[in-house]
């Protein structure tokens, strides 16, 4: 099945899921509204309600469904959709973008949208922050009930000790509006009347480092991708969760003879930056690197892609020019590919929508098959 046959199942199981789910939340307001009008119709005519109130009840309980479905910001202002494909792209995303805002309830069984009740507790999240975490941690969070988290589960590790968790970011620190706004943005790509992915011009760059939604400086920020793209936001937002695993490199770190003896670059970049290409070529040549000269490179490529779309479809890994999370923390960290055995392999849900990506599982079972990258929390 080629991608636009792919597409356009989807955008016509997107069309039915959302009809089901709009009828759903019809179901409560039916009730008390056909009981409101068969009051409103007896008291006027003095008779059984006949077939208009009906249609009536119907009508009034899905304008209401309508009108108080959350308003829940999901996707990227700067994101194009090009022609016809575009068209169809545009309704796949959105279907995922919504799958999301899901959560279900098995007590009393429901399904809501944009629900919060996180098992992360205030002192865990108090332990984080003053003991534990520090700038250039990949942190990975999971969640209960939430939709988009069973399919993530379903299309990636089904068994593997990382299956709860279901997103990926990288922590920064404190960032700083001086210094780092004029590298936010400067490697963003965006898409041209054409169709064709080019870097962002200067007034696009300076559209995206002037928007708080993409580019907020501040203490104690994650940088991640999400449905609107990549951007930064506060920590104390980042931990409404309910399962969070931080992940972080050794303080210094080499490959071993045996490694470099059988050693291929794993990298899927082949045009690093300067400072990403130097690290690369020190582990290559079996000299020792500190952690403090990758962190600085993954601050740098975290930065520069700020306001960049969101990889919906998990298929462009290899482009770098839009992320899903775990892509992006998997690009932030390209210096080391080589030493820290996390690869792209194939997700899908058996043969179908099999994509060659990255999941957030796939890098907690790297830490824990390789131990490269150290598991800082939850302690064992």
């Amino acid at each position: 099945m080629n991608a636009v046959m792919q597409m356009v199942g989807l955008v016509l199981i997107s069309w039915l899921v959302k009809a089901i789910f709009l009828f759903y939340r019809t179901l409560p307001y039916i009730l008390p509204l056909a009981g409101l009008f068969y009051l409103f119709h007896w008291c006027l005519f003095q008779g059984q309600p006949n077939e208009p109130v009906w249609w009536a009840t119907g009508i009034t309980a899905l304008a209401t469904a309508k009108a108080t479905k959350p308003k829940i910001h999901k996707d990227n202002p700067y994101r194009a959709y090009i022609g016809g494909k575009g068209w169809l792209e545009k309704r796949v995303d959105g279907l995922i973008a919504w799958i999301g805002t899901i959560k279900y309830f098995n007590s009393p069984l429901c399904v809501v949208e944009g629900a919060t009740s996180y098992r992360i507790t205030g002192d865990q999240v108090r332990q984080l922050i003053s003991n534990v975490l520090k700038p250039g941690d990949i942190i990975l969070r999971g969640y209960d009930g939430y939709l988009d988290g069973v399919m993530i589960k379903m299309t990636g590790s089904k068994a593997g000790p990382g299956t709860e968790y279901s997103h990926a970011a990288v922590y920064l620190g404190d960032v700083n509006d001086s210094t780092d706004r004029a590298i936010a943005a400067r490697r963003l790509q965006v898409l041209d009347q054409k169709g064709k992915w080019t870097a962002a011009s200067p007034q696009e760059m300076e559209a995206v480092r002037n928007d708080n939604q993409y580019f907020s400086p501040g203490p104690q920020r994650v940088l991640h991708s999400m449905t609107r793209g990549v951007f930064m936001e506060d920590i104390l937002t980042f931990l409404r969760c309910d399962y969070i695993a931080v992940i972080r490199l050794p303080e210094n770190f080499r490959l071993s003879p045996q490694e470099l003896a059988g050693q291929k670059d794993h990298s899927l970049i082949a045009d690093l930056p300067a400072d990403a290409q130097s690290i690369r070529q020190k582990l290559l040549r079996g000299e020792t690197v500190t952690s403090k000269e990758v962190l600085g490179a993954v601050r740098l490529s975290a930065l520069g892609k700020v306001g960049s779309c969101y990889d919906f479809q998990f298929n462009d890994a290899k482009t770098h020019q839009r992320f899903s999370c775990s892509e992006f923390a998997y690009y932030c960290f390209k210096s080391i590919h080589c030493y820290i055995g996390l690869e792209l392999k194939d997700h899908g849900m058996g043969a179908f929508l099999v994509r060659k990506t990255i999941t957030p599982s796939d890098i907690f079972e790297a830490a824990v098959a390789h131990g490269k990258l150290q598991i800082v929390w939850p302690k064992a």
